[in-house]
């Protein structure tokens, strides 16, 4: 299997953004909407200036919601960029459907390169985790029939009972949910079959029970999950060692600081667009160095 590179830069946030970048919450104003559409195009610039001069476009992407940049979506598809935008509601502890019952006519309206599904699925959650696998089943029905790829992006929280057996949220992420996320795998799979898997980070030992348990022929990229660059870096270095590991997707913690010094005016929009573009090379750079491409 040819394994082609996929380094994406995510800006999908949407009540994320709102709150923890502007500090609102509840519904916005049209003034607040666009506000938070143009700071989205702020982070889409970063990732055309680094991504416009290199020969292959479709190794760089982008992951957006068509709430805020429906017209970075088409711009980005017109440039050949690879384009995913995501299926499910903003800040649903249950995946939603983003539209309801609508959804598919807004997938068509973008045709994207990849449907994105949102899941945060810890297996003990037996009873909300039967909604979500029947909505997904449902989803997995519309996009085999109608030729959509799917990229799933996997988050296991902890449960009250997972943080009082690993006392820190340190010990669950190294030691419980990997436990956790393999488990998830497999009732996940019964559901839907993705192209495409967006993942925490594990060590390189966790990795090669979770790749197994995805199958040899799933193709994964690792997020970012809002840590700082170091905890990033360490993330992509184990991952970048498994050739089914074909890239990333790191937004927050390429793009978050440079708006926040915006909005804070201590730099200008030229300003933050440059530093978005250098955090976004930086893993770019760092990514090719260890798959030595």
């Amino acid at each position: 299997m040819n394994h082609e590179p996929l380094l994406i830069l995510p800006f999908d946030h949407r009540s994320s953004f709102s709150k923890h970048l502007f500090g609102w919450s509840g519904e916005l104003s049209k003034k607040q909407k666009q506000q938070i559409s143009d700071y989205k195009d702020i982070v889409y610039q970063g990732l055309v200036e680094v991504a416009s001069g290199k020969p292959n476009k479709k190794h760089f992407g982008i992951l957006v919601d068509q709430d805020y940049g429906t017209p970075i979506l088409k711009d980005a598809k017109k440039r050949g960029f690879t384009v995913t935008m995501p299926a499910e509601k903003s800040g649903e502890e249950a995946f939603t459907f983003n539209y309801g019952n609508a959804f598919g006519k807004w997938i068509e309206k973008i045709k994207p390169d990849y449907v994105k599904i949102l899941v945060r699925y810890n297996p003990q959650n037996t009873e909300i985790n039967k909604i979500q696998l029947k909505r997904l089943s449902r989803l997995n029905d519309y996009c085999k029939s109608h030729g959509h790829k799917m990229m799933f992006e996997l988050l296991v929280p902890a449960t009250e009972k997972d943080i009082k057996l690993a006392k820190t949220a340190k010990a669950y992420d190294t030691k419980i949910r990997p436990i956790h996320t393999i488990k998830a795998i497999k009732e996940i799979k019964k559901a839907i079959q993705p192209e495409l898997w967006k993942m925490e980070g594990f060590s390189k030992a966790d990795w090669k029970k979770v790749l197994k348990a995805l199958g040899k022929d799933t193709e994964v990229i690792v997020l970012g999950r809002g840590q700082d660059q170091k905890s990033v870096e360490k993330w992509l270095g184990d991952a970048a060692s498994f050739d089914q590991i074909v890239g990333f997707a790191v937004g927050r913690t390429v793009f978050f600081k440079p708006l926040q010094d915006l909005l804070a005016k201590k730099i200008t929009k030229k300003q933050a667009i440059t530093r978005i573009a250098n955090n976004y090379s930086h893993f770019v750079n760092l990514w090719q160095k260890a798959k030595k491409v």
